[in-house]
């Protein structure tokens, strides 16, 4: 072969493999621009359905409002119920209830007393009542009606009274109006009671019907209150127990959220107490498994005697010795800070 001819070939070789090259590359290229396509995509993808690759549902979901899964605000609460139940440190705690027929305009009298201990172990509360009109002395006013200790020092003084009168000392107190007893059982959903007859008003306006029923607020209050009947402070010590039961055992079923919604709503508003609301709500916080309270329900024996006119309630020492065991608890146990 001569050497132009050669030459030629050798030409027309290179610029086919120049060609050939350029085609690799332009390959290349458009290889590259399709992966950083389909990256892109998928990224968008990803973001737009909350981070999930797979998910069976490709609609945009708002974690605030689905349904399924539940708010991110309820699912910490749950997650906070679930780790704090881990780790409970709560103590024996012994309260006093005074549900008074207090008005704006003036300073009522305790229609209900009431003094319960709640062991979170044993998941167990202990509830004894005792009589409105029992003769007791009050510090500082001498022998009188226990509910009268409300009105001549509040809170305070009722507190001291019961604390002398069985021995005790009592973490924290808790006062409410009835108006507010009333609203917090329709906020639970109403409470459930056997009545145990028909519940007239003005004698001949049924209010309540005998048997199994739920009581909404204003009701319930009347059941309480009732006093028209033969079973006097008795039968309404023995309603008053089987209604703040019932309260109970709804408001312990309840959510944390709601739990502390009821806090927000009544502490220092309609609800009078001295326990420490921050206190009151890591308490609560720790209490999400205790979804089976057992109860036992007490009153003071008492007999009725008029003294100088006045009709009271008087007990036997032993009989108030038997309330008083009731609370005798470890003193380690009952030291908790509330305040």
């Amino acid at each position: 072969m001569s050497c132009s001819k050669l030459l030629r070939f050798r030409q027309v070789k290179l610029r086919k493999e120049s060609k050939a090259m350029k085609n690799r590359k332009l390959i290349i290229i458009l290889l590259s621009f399709l992966i950083l396509v389909i990256v892109a995509s998928l990224f968008i993808f990803i973001s737009t359905n909350n981070g999930s690759l797979f998910s069976g549902n490709n609609q945009n979901t708002d974690p605030e409002t689905e349904t399924d899964g539940g708010s991110i605000e309820d699912v910490l609460n749950q997650n906070n119920e679930d780790l704090l139940e881990l780790t409970d440190t709560r103590k024996t705690v012994i309260f006093a209830i005074y549900g008074t027929d207090e008005r704006s305009d003036e300073t009522g009298r305790s229609d209900i007393i009431m003094v319960v201990m709640y062991d979170p172990t044993q998941e167990k509360m202990v509830m004894a009542s005792l009589p409105r009109d029992l003769r007791v002395n009050i510090p500082g006013y001498g022998l009188d009606k226990i509910n009268h200790a409300y009105a001549y020092g509040g809170r305070e003084l009722i507190n001291q009274t019961i604390e002398e009168l069985l021995g005790i000392k009592l973490d924290f107190s808790v006062k409410l109006d009835f108006d507010t007893f009333a609203s917090i059982i329709n906020d639970a959903g109403g409470v459930n009671v056997i009545a145990q007859k028909d519940f007239y008003k003005n004698e001949n306006q049924l209010v309540i019907s005998q048997g199994e029923q739920i009581l909404n607020g204003k009701n319930a209050l009347f059941y309480v209150r009732f006093r028209s009947d033969s079973d006097g402070d008795y039968g309404r010590i023995a309603r008053q127990q089987e209604v703040v039961k019932s309260l109970m055992k709804s408001l312990s079923t309840m959510s944390l959220k709601k739990k502390l919604q009821l806090i927000e709503t009544y502490y220092n508003n309609g609800i009078e107490t001295d326990v420490n609301v921050s206190k009151l709500k890591e308490y609560l916080n720790m209490s999400g498994g205790d979804t089976n309270l057992s109860f036992e329900n007490y009153r003071l024996k008492t007999y009725s005697e008029i003294i100088d006119g006045l009709w009271y309630e008087l007990y036997n020492q032993e009989d108030l010795d038997a309330i008083k065991n009731l609370f005798t608890v470890n003193e380690n146990i009952n030291q908790e800070n509330w305040n």
